[in-house]
């Protein structure tokens, strides 16, 4: 054989395997790519979901605060009337029964 086609075909297979490597490499990255982009996409969508649950649970949270204070306001006005309810009712001689909390009628 003529050794310029042994070199031209040693060449040519050089250069088939080159390019057949070129693509499965560009393949590969093209699927990394896309694998990163995906990964990006759910970590974007997992920090917007926990924003929003965040803000949620700070939401509750400032409902939940303003309840209980709401609620303890409540209490004082109540806890204010039964004083002055049990005064009035000493006041005119009665004595008020006065149960024990836990105690039910």
């Amino acid at each position: 054989m003529d050794p310029g086609i042994i070199v031209g075909a040693i060449g040519a297979a050089a250069g088939l395997l080159s390019t057949l490597y070129t693509a499965r490499q560009a393949r590969r990255a093209a699927q990394d790519q896309e694998a990163a982009a995906e990964r990006a996409a759910l970590r974007q969508a997992e920090q917007g979901a926990y924003q929003r649950a965040s803000a949620f649970d700070v939401n509750t949270q400032l409902r939940m605060q303003a309840e209980i204070a709401r609620q303890a306001e409540q209490i004082r006005v109540l806890q204010r009337q039964v004083a002055r309810l049990t005064r009035q009712l000493t006041q005119v001689g009665l004595v008020p029964e006065i149960e024990e909390e836990g105690e039910s009628v």
